[in-house]
């Protein structure tokens, strides 16, 4: 089955409404004529219902008899085409005068009662009206009929009219509408076109527009949509590159070990123990770096519900902190807490544990042999920050947008000791708590990240 296409489909919408709008305007037309030629008729028949009222009564003044004054009235009237009667009370002719008709056609005429009224009579549709009238103590029905055949055969002819003229309005519609469409739909057309050319890793886009409607609005939103998946691209791409070169480090050191301790027959107990030190130090960083890759790469496809639990903030923060001690130890660095009342909160225990983890161990790595490392945590409001402060020589400042991208490691003395990921996870888990995790200040003093929390997260 072929589609039609939005102009054609557009077109022929546009069509079927104009359809209905003439046929709806030709109905009210033919319905407005029929209304006002019976009113036009009727007027007709009571201006000669007057007349012929008025002839009767100047009759009577005659002295005339009943059947000779309305025989005479009906005589004298002049009503070319109309049909005349008075009849009595009962229902009797007094006198007549018809036009076209069979004499007999009085009685079906005057069948209807008193009133106006439309009825068939000699093969033709008439226009009725019986009144009674008196005439001192004598009652008359005077009776008066006008065809309406005259007023059928207009609105016949404006009917053909309209079967004539309403194709050929839908006919030069259509084409227009075809047109229009063409002229609306073809910056469209020109949009798609180029955006069927643009490249996977090009920079290009649909251009700038200075339209301001909606064609503009959706040119101004494709553009951003091609930014975004451009960036996404950009992020996947060097997230397998940064990936590929971190894997490769362990896996390279643990085949060549493997190699130079299988080059010889036979080794002392050292050597092997010192290559499975290497090989089991290897394989811990490695699983570390798969496990924060795997993390991360649930976090970005949506994949990392959280599992909220009632927990107290400080008691989290002083479990992380006799955690990180034994490592702040071996470096010689001293952590500083200061201790404050209990802090109610909702969230992934698990995943704010390893937030805090991260940035405290980010802190000790960084503070030098001799310095300390300051923790604090405070209610503010609606929010509970953490705020780390270490005494390292601070984040020179061209790298300080560059801390919480992926395997990004500013010290190149720390190279091999983590994963560069701590930051971006730690980073996501506050997001993800409603939350933030920036770098407040930076310098030769030390640095100081500062986690943000929502209580109503």
């Amino acid at each position: 089955m072929t589609t039609l296409s939005l102009r054609a489909r557009l077109t022929l919408w546009y069509t079927l409404a104009l359809l209905l709008v003439l046929l709806l305007f030709g109905a009210n037309v033919l319905w407005q004529m029929r209304r006002i030629g019976i009113r036009r008729v009727d007027r007709e028949l009571e201006a000669l219902t007057a007349t012929l009222g008025n002839v009767v009564r100047e009759e009577f003044k005659e002295g005339d008899d009943v059947m000779t004054a309305t025989a005479e009235a009906t005589a004298q009237v002049t009503a070319p085409g109309h049909a005349l009667a008075i009849l009595d009370t009962g229902g009797r002719v007094l006198a007549s005068r018809w036009s076209g008709l069979d004499p007999r056609d009085v009685l079906r005429l005057s069948d209807g009662g008193l009133g106006v009224r439309t009825t068939n009579a000699g093969g033709g549709a008439w226009r009725v009206q019986t009144s009674p009238h008196s005439f001192g103590d004598l009652k008359l029905v005077l009776l008066v009929a006008s065809p309406v055949a005259d007023m059928m055969r207009e609105q016949h002819e404006v009917q053909e009219a309209m079967l004539v003229g309403i194709p050929i309005v839908l006919l030069l519609a259509g084409a227009g509408g075809l047109w229009l469409a063409s002229i609306g739909l073809r910056p469209i057309t020109e949009m798609a076109r180029r955006a069927a050319s643009i490249p996977p890793t090009g920079l290009e886009d649909l251009g700038q527009t200075q339209r301001t409607d909606e064609l503009g609005q959706l040119a101004t939103a494709f553009n951003g949509l091609v930014a975004r998946l451009r960036a996404a691209l950009q992020t996947q791409r060097q997230f397998m590159a940064d990936a590929s070169h971190e894997l490769r480090t362990p896996v390279s050191v643990v085949r060549a070990t493997s190699d130079v301790m299988l080059s010889r027959e036979h080794r002392d107990e050292a050597e092997y123990r010192e290559a499975i030190t290497i090989v089991g130090g290897q394989a811990r960083r490695l699983g570390r770096l798969v496990e924060d890759m795997l993390v991360l790469a649930r976090a970005d496809a949506g994949g990392y519900p959280l599992q909220p639990v009632d927990l107290y903030l400080d008691e989290m923060v002083a479990e992380c902190l006799r955690a990180v001690d034994v490592l702040a130890t071996e470096r010689g660095v001293t952590i500083r807490s200061h201790a404050g009342p209990d802090i109610p909160f909702r969230g992934d225990e698990d995943l704010l544990r390893r937030l805090v983890l991260n940035v405290l161990q980010n802190a000790v790595q960084h503070t030098p042999s001799g310095g300390s490392v300051a923790v604090e945590i405070k209610q503010e409001r609606d929010e509970v920050r953490i705020r780390v402060t270490d005494e390292g020589h601070g984040i020179p400042p061209d790298d300080q947008r560059r801390i919480f991208d992926r395997f990004v490691q500013l010290d190149p003395a720390r190279r091999g000791q983590g994963t560069g990921l701590g930051l971006p996870i730690a980073r996501w888990i506050a997001e993800a708590h409603h939350g933030t995790l920036v770098l407040e200040r930076s310098g030769p003093q030390g640095t100081t990240f500062c986690v943000s929390l929502p209580v109503s997260s």
